[in-house]
């Protein structure tokens, strides 16, 4: 019986892939990307990128739902002159861009991974912080197929 091998952490492996681009990094104004939950305040543009779901009818396939979502805050707060729907639509279609010419990304010695474009972006804005604390996002889903290098 052969030992069983944890899979990588697919979430990480996006961040990490989002944030060699140059552009994508311009886009977010000084922001941050993380796997985690939005910062409260939020003053500057982050990204959350997180597993939202597992795909197909065999776990050792490996096919993971990953939601990109840029949050941006009122222009007040961040001093970016932009449009923040705009800024969160920019950094959406730069990632889902990105996630969609991404083929075979070496993880390690037994992970490699591709990705595609599923669906998004779309307008959203949240406003459970308050009126006066609008976020506005905009999230993309892409579809990752984690495989095994070797066995």
């Amino acid at each position: 019986m052969s030992a069983i091998i944890p899979t990588a952490y697919i979430p990480g492996e996006v961040r990490k892939h989002l944030l060699a681009d140059a552009e994508f990094v311009r886009l977010l104004h000084g922001g941050a990307v993380t796997c985690r939950e939005v910062p409260d305040p939020l003053t500057k543009p982050h990204v959350t990128v997180k597993a939202v779901g597992h795909q197909g009818g065999d776990p050792r396939l490996h096919r993971v739902l990953i939601q990109i979502t840029p949050w941006v805050p009122r222009p007040e707060v961040s001093r970016i002159p932009e449009d923040p729907d705009i800024t969160a639509w920019n950094l959406a279609t730069r990632a889902g861009e990105l996630m969609a010419r991404a083929k075979n990304i070496i993880v390690d010695d037994t992970h490699a991974w591709s990705a595609h474009w599923v669906d998004g972006p779309i307008q959203l804005e949240d406003k459970g912080r308050g009126l006066d604390r609008i976020i506005y996002y905009a999230p993309v889903r892409i579809g990752v197929h984690l495989r095994r290098r070797t066995i």
